[in-house]
Parts: structure tokens; sequence; C-alpha cells
């Protein structure tokens, strides 16, 4: 599998879940979608904007760009920093639903995979220079 093809699956692997997050984020800002559970509005815009972002660093990926890893190591760091902060809402029984802490679970884990790929696909590339 050549580097290309690589930097492509790990690619669309960040512009999906981002296109996703804008979608069903965009509903719930717009008031097209209400949500049976408790919303934390800032989470929620929080979201969306990564959603974009998200989209850039996939660009970046794509064309195998550095600033693309750069930006996949900031969403990571972002994410990890607020699956902290909601899961110590949760461990404080402040008001945030459990589907919140694991939908940030769930894109934590995923940017350090992206993450974890994009260097192992750099590592690759510096071996063989």
């Amino acid at each position: 599998m050549t580097q290309q093809i690589k930097h492509r699956l790990v690619a669309v692997l960040s512009i999906v879940p981002g296109l996703l997050t804008i979608k069903e984020g965009g509903s719930v800002l717009l008031g097209l979608s209400i949500p049976s559970y408790h919303v934390l509005p800032w989470l929620v815009v929080y979201n969306v904007v990564l959603g974009f972002v998200s989209l850039i660093a996939g660009t970046g990926i794509w064309m195998q760009r550095t600033w693309g890893g750069i930006l996949a190591a900031f969403i990571l760091l972002c994410h990890s920093l607020v699956f902290l902060i909601v899961f110590f809402l949760l461990l404080f029984r402040e008001p945030v639903a459990l589907i919140s802490v694991m939908a940030m679970l769930v894109r934590t884990a995923l940017w350090a995979i992206i993450y974890l790929l994009l260097r192992w696909a750099g590592s690759e590339k510096a071996g063989k220079a």
C-alpha cells in the first residue's frame, strides 16, 4: 500500500465523522432536532466547530501536508481535554448526558487512532529516506 493511499484512507477517517458531527450538531443548534437528553449548548457548539476543523485537517492529510498532521494533533488534544471536562462533570453529578461523555470518548479514541496512523505513515517515510 502506497503512502498516498494510506494518507487518503486516514483523511476519509477524519472527514466522514467531521461531516456527521456538523450535520447532527448543526441540526441541534438550528432547532431542527431536539434530543431527549440534557444538552450542553457549549458542547454542541464545540463539536460543530471541531467538525469543521476536522474537514480542514482531513484535507491537509489528503494532500499529505505537514499542517494536516499538526491539526490532527491539535484536535486530539482538544477532544482529550473536553472529554475530561464532561467526564468530571458526570462524576460530580452535574447535568450532563452519558451519551455526551461516550461521544467524546469515541471522538477522542478516533483522533488518537488517526494521529497514530499518521505517525506510523510518517515513520515509514523517514525510514525510506
